[in-house]
């Protein structure tokens, strides 16, 4: 038999099949070679911001929502800077009529940091001054550029249905326009969320799963083997055992009535620990959103040392954030306001005083 036959034995021959490899086609390298990062090129003529899938993933993912928040406060600040006449000049700016000139600030900044651009109307009296600045819907905002990726003029379509309709239109002078992060040629910003989606749904794809291997645990699911084939019977038994599942009763049934029950659950030690893998992720994020853990309110791991240096790194981004903010306002708007940039903080001399009181109490 062919099988068992010793004269069909082969040997192998690893000197052939693992040094004649053309230099970047070896083995290890074609998962490499496989894996392909889309080109993605940029929108100089018209473009419009997917407003509702943005955001959406800001209302939904926490972690996404809390680093655009603090990140977009700390760039505002508690209070704006500006002389007595600014001051005056846009206590009358009251957006939708019941925000102050600083959470219209607040609003766009955060909207832009969401969608990547943020539109606020610039409404001004007869004398043309700026008497309101009121922040449109970006998803319904049409950028339009001329050939040279120029901003000729600003439309409000009517992006819900399939033959959009214009509804307004503005000169680029008359909106003020907010980009993040914009890049090249490109006529509009960058979304937060862009860069860190992928990661997003990755966590929480782990998290929904291990959620499921903990609901397991403690609910496992049982296979009853009942002694009929009645539907009636067995519609009596499903609501007897799901009524005493539910109930946490006991069931007592005649001799015969069940041959045999099964119970499924994950066993414990089954699968890998996920935590490291968690804790990666979540460390990765971290090092993409720009927003250190400490600054966020988790600061359970981060020591002395490390925390002073992530407020410091945080502080010079929020200080050029704060800075392009106000040549944008001071362009666009004509308003000298400056933002009040973090505070200096020796956090070695605050645990020494920490230290200090605690031994005094």
């Amino acid at each position: 038999m062919a099988l068992t036959d010793p004269l069909q034995s082969r040997t192998t021959d690893f000197q052939a099949s693992t040094t004649d490899y053309t230099a970047g086609e070896e083995p290890w390298n074609k998962n490499i070679k496989g894996y392909v990062i889309d080109p993605l090129s940029t929108e100089t003529n018209t473009y419009i911001c997917d407003w509702d899938k943005w955001h959406g993933i800001y209302r939904n993912v926490a972690e996404l929502r809390s680093t655009i928040d603090v990140w977009s406060r700390w760039i505002v600040g508690k209070k704006l800077l500006m002389d007595k006449n600014t001051e005056k000049s846009v206590s009358r700016i009251k957006g939708n009529g019941k925000d102050t000139f600083r959470q219209i600030l607040m609003n766009i900044k955060r909207t832009s940091k969401i969608g990547g651009d943020c539109f606020a109307e610039k409404i001004k009296d007869k004398a043309g001054r700026l008497i309101n600045l009121k922040i449109l819907d970006p998803g319904t905002i049409q950028i339009n550029a001329d050939n040279f990726g120029i901003i000729k003029n600003y439309e409000q379509v009517s992006s819900k249905e399939i033959l959009r309709k214009v509804l307004n239109k503005w000169e680029p002078d008359e909106i003020f326009h907010l980009s993040n992060e914009r890049i090249a040629d490109e006529i509009h910003g960058i979304p937060e969320a862009e860069k860190l989606q992928k990661m997003i749904k990755i966590r929480h794809q782990g998290m929904d799963d291990y959620t499921v291997v903990l609901h397991r645990y403690g609910k496992p699911t049982f296979f009853y083997e009942a002694n009929t084939d009645d539907d009636t019977e067995l519609e009596h038994i499903r609501t007897t055992i799901n009524n005493a599942v539910k109930n946490f009763e006991n069931v007592i049934t005649p001799k015969g009535t069940l041959n045999n029950i099964e119970r499924t659950s994950v066993p414990h030690y089954s699968i890998p620990d996920p935590m490291p893998w968690f804790k990666f992720l979540r460390s990765y994020f971290t090092e993409s959103s720009n927003v250190p853990d400490l600054i966020r309110g988790k600061s359970d791991e981060v020591s002395l040392a490390a925390g002073k240096l992530n407020y410091l790194g945080y502080k010079e981004k929020i200080e050029m954030e704060q800075i392009e903010y106000s040549e944008q306002i001071k362009a666009q708007l004509g308003l000298e306001i400056g933002f009040e940039a973090p505070v200096d903080i020796d956090i070695e001399e605050m645990a020494n005083k920490t230290d200090s009181k605690q031994k005094n109490v």
